[in-house]
């Protein structure tokens, strides 16, 4: 789950200034055995989606481990390919992917976001408290979120008086609103705001609900 929203959320348009691509070399190595054997790579950009190296040789795998060196701090990364090409590099030819990140540490990922927001890379970060929210759309919604997890956070709702009780064949009442990936509790979790209307007698009620899950969508929590 983690690759599909972060990759659908960096890639819109409102969020590339929250998360935007450093285009800066860095040493990097990549590695398909667990880190047991690291072949030298060369990082041309980064961002906090993803990344895009150079190797000498092909990688034979889509999805694989990244080391890179950034300023004087070593990140690691498993990252998947949803590019790649060849190209020359100093004379030789070289191949290169455009990768998106699938697992990365809470600090790591903050390290990023400080590298390409130009901020010491070893200062706290706050970028938790300032990200972008998108609207998704009922499609984007039902092709991200599983169905338990969208039922899990749909009673949540209910239960706290803020969505009517579900029914079947009706659409609840609700917006989702994305905010990307954050670090709560020392761990990477996405965050989501689900506004919510309730229609009495008197008319209607609008809620708006933050809720962090982990990317299995098994542990849900609400923030407010």
């Amino acid at each position: 789950m983690l690759s599909d929203l972060l990759g659908w959320f960096t890639g819109k348009d409102a969020n590339r200034r929250k998360y935007p691509r450093k285009r800066k070399p860095y040493r990097a190595t990549v590695s398909v055995d667990g880190g047991l054997t690291q072949k030298p790579a060369i990082g041309l950009d980064i961002s906090g989606g993803g990344l895009c190296v150079l190797t000498q040789e092909p990688v034979g795998r889509d999805e694989f481990e990244v080391r890179a060196t950034i300023e004087t701090r070593v990140i690691r990364m498993r990252a998947k390919a949803v590019w790649q090409d060849t190209v020359s590099h100093q004379g030789k030819s070289v191949w290169r992917y455009g990768m998106r990140f699938t697992g990365i540490s809470a600090d790591d990922w903050d390290a990023i976001i400080r590298y390409t927001t130009d901020k010491p890379v070893a200062e706290s970060n706050k970028a938790q408290d300032e990200l972008v929210t998108v609207r998704m759309t009922p499609d984007d919604a039902n092709r991200l979120l599983p169905v338990a997890l969208q039922q899990r956070l749909l009673q949540a709702l209910v239960e706290r008086r803020r969505l009517a009780p579900l029914q079947d064949n009706v659409t609840p009442l609700v917006q989702y609103f994305y905010s990307g990936v954050v670090r709560h509790n020392n761990a990477l979790v996405h965050r989501l705001t689900i506004q919510s209307k309730v229609v009495g007698p008197e008319g209607a009620e609008i809620y708006e609900t933050r809720f962090v899950f982990d990317d299995s969508g098994q542990t849900v929590q609400v923030l407010n």
